[in-house]
């Protein structure tokens, strides 16, 4: 059996965190859980890690990357079919919303863990700063998204898109601890809705 490098080894103890963290929440990722998780020997994390909160500093790291990286995927999908087809303001705002939610579905479990971890690096000194990393990277694709949907279909907004970012951020916030608490599509896809129609009163007659 080959011998594991040490970055093998640290991505291999960052998924077992974070599928522990999904699971059974950020307390219970100890290193005797998260070796066991990783089919390995808890020395064998140290290899890679200096201590579980090195480690989980590099899970939340990876979280937020994992996070912001289908997202930016997302905007990016997004800004293309605007540049290739004739869409309204509301057909966007229900396209993107849907993509979150079939998103959120898909990766529950990853969004389980990124709930768990921003919860955590919040109340953690230090890495309080990794959670305003998170949501200052969701605010910054989420108003990348609302300005190219403006521009594309003629609409003005009442505010700038930096500000009406935060209020999507909180209510695709509301959709994914819905559907994380109670795992019901039908609600989830009703605060979607909602969502559309909130959006569609920030829009200047």
């Amino acid at each position: 059996m080959a011998r594991l490098t040490v970055q093998q080894r640290r991505e291999a103890a960052i998924s077992a965190t974070m599928r522990v963290i999904a699971r059974d929440g950020v307390e219970a990722a100890t290193t005797r859980r998260i070796a066991e998780e990783a089919n390995v020997g808890q020395s064998s994390l140290f290899y890679a890690f200096d201590s579980r909160a090195e480690l989980l500093a590099a899970v939340v790291e990876y979280g937020i990357g994992q996070e912001l990286a289908a997202m930016d995927t997302w905007l990016s999908e997004a800004s293309q079919v605007l540049s290739t087809a004739k869409m309204s303001i509301t057909d966007v705002l229900e396209g993107a919303f849907d993509v979150f939610l079939h998103d959120l579905i898909e990766n529950r479990d990853r969004e389980h863990a990124l709930v768990e971890l921003a919860l955590y690096a919040q109340r953690t000194d230090d890495l309080a700063h990794l959670a305003d990393k998170l949501y200052r990277g969701y605010y910054e694709l989420v108003g990348g998204l609302l300005t190219v949907a403006a521009e594309t279909t003629g609409t003005v907004w009442t505010l700038p898109a930096e500000e009406l970012s935060t209020i999507v951020v909180a209510m695709t916030d509301g959709m994914t601890l819905s559907y994380l608490s109670t795992g019901d599509r039908k609600v989830a896809q009703r605060i979607a809705d909602g969502g559309v129609q909130l959006m569609l009163g920030y829009i200047k007659r």
